[in-house]
């Protein structure tokens, strides 16, 4: 069989052969002057194609509505209200350059346009402002935004009617580029908080079209300029619009990386939360009897892969039944409490404390047998203060036993065994 390097070769030289075939053909058969006088005669009688005209306004009303609709192709896949906002912003920036892409006739009919045109441009670039909110996930008020969009409607369309046509020419790129820088500044406050590159992109871009749109307005009041600068403003527009497009692409795939991201730490959390109620007992926070066995298999390993000391300690609640029958379980419960929060704050973090069944704990440390008859006093002079503190019966104390694992031992089975018989004979009479 062919491996994987040679295929490759075989592919490498089959476009080599491809690419160098036909000239080398060519020049090796030699072709005669006449057979090359037919070819040229031939190809000189295929017509010229016919130039095509291309109005740059409408050109990026195209362009916007392209936008628009890859957009809503990644709606279906994420529907996210933010979304919804870009959506429907490129579609009116697409309304308002087929508006002026054309001429009217009719002198007041193009000013009423060139006014509804001036609105949809200033309302695309206020849905992009308020689509931070809602990529933010933040209730923004919407009196504001509804009456902001009505007065400038009343502007817009009374306007033409009233005014010179340069007033409603100037407010339109003014507006636009207030809102736009706004809206920059607020998705850089994005970026900011958390290293999105997408929200950076589309920051950076609607900084420039706020540029872009102030120069518009600038020339509005110099016309000796809008002749020589407003075709190439705006090709600067059409150009900074496709990374504004990129940049709303990438923010809806970072948005949908970052919900897995947190999916995934949440149901990390959650296993370990359940894990950690599988081998906690709910009463004492302890370990229960059936963490046990991983943790002897582990401490085990360390013990004899090391020569890691280690020991058991055997724990018992005095006259506990006495207790329980003479108090009430709820009494014996706050004592198994206590006992179980005592152990836990007397050990290192690397020991454990397990509830080993009813009224029983079992400590594995870390230490020798004689560290561990220390730690055996401690913990009975321990109690005795807790038991005072916390109000528990006086006739309430601990039982201990201690027994070091031996080096050859392959369980706990023997080391249990001889501290819970040293734990008997510790208990009083």
């Amino acid at each position: 069989m062919m491996s994987s390097r040679e295929g490759r070769r075989v592919v490498w030289l089959i476009l080599v052969v491809a690419l160098l075939g036909p000239p080398v053909a060519a020049f090796a058969l030699q072709p005669s002057p006449d057979l090359l006088r037919g070819i040229h005669s031939t190809l000189s009688s295929i017509p010229t194609p016919q130039p095509i005209e291309i109005r740059p306004r409408l050109f990026t009303a195209y362009g916007a509505l392209v936008a628009a609709a890859t957009l809503g192709i990644l709606y279906l896949y994420r529907g996210r209200a933010f979304v919804v906002y870009w959506i429907a912003s490129w579609t009116l920036l697409a309304g308002s350059y087929m508006l002026i892409a054309r001429g009217y006739e009719d002198v007041r009919l193009g000013s009423v346009m060139i006014g509804l045109s001036q609105l949809l441009g200033v309302w695309a670039a206020g849905l992009l402002l308020l689509s931070i909110d809602a990529f933010s996930e933040e209730r923004h008020r919407w009196n504001i935004p509804v009456q902001a969009g009505a007065a400038s409607a009343v502007w817009f369309l009374a306007a033409p009617f009233i005014l010179p046509l340069s007033a409603v020419l100037f407010t339109g790129p003014a507006a636009s580029a207030v809102l736009r820088g706004w809206a920059s500044f607020r998705y850089a406050r994005l970026t900011k908080r958390t290293p999105i590159i997408g929200a950076f992109m589309i920051s950076a871009a609607l900084a420039v079209m706020s540029a872009w749109d102030g120069a518009g307005a600038i020339m509005i009041l110099r016309p000796a300029w809008g002749v020589s600068y407003a075709n190439g403003l705006l090709a600067f527009n059409v150009v900074t619009s496709i990374f504004i497009a990129l940049g709303m692409h990438l923010l809806v795939f970072e948005d949908m990386t970052d919900e897995i991201r947190r999916t995934n730490l949440a149901l990390a959390l959650a296993n370990e939360q359940v894990r950690q109620l599988a081998i906690t007992d709910p009463l004492t926070g302890c370990h229960n009897r059936r963490s046990f066995d991983e943790i002897e298999r582990r401490e085990m390993g360390r013990h004899r892969r090391y020569d890691r000391p280690l020991s058991v300690v055997f724990v018992d609640l005095d006259r506990f039944k006495q207790l329980n029958d003479t108090f009430g379980h709820d009494t014996g419960d706050k004592v198994l409490r206590t006992c179980g929060e005592l152990l836990r704050e007397q050990v290192r973090q690397s020991d454990y404390v397990i509830r080993w069944g009813g009224d029983e704990f079992i400590l594995l440390l870390s230490c020798t047998g004689d560290e561990a008859l220390v730690k055996a006093s401690e913990l009975k002079a321990a109690f005795a203060l807790e038991r005072e503190a916390a109000g528990l019966p006086a006739t309430t104390g601990l039982s201990v036993g201690v027994a070091e694992v031996q080096k050859d031992s392959e369980t706990l089975v023997d080391a249990i065994r001889a501290a819970d018989a040293q734990m008997y004979r510790d208990k009083p009479g």
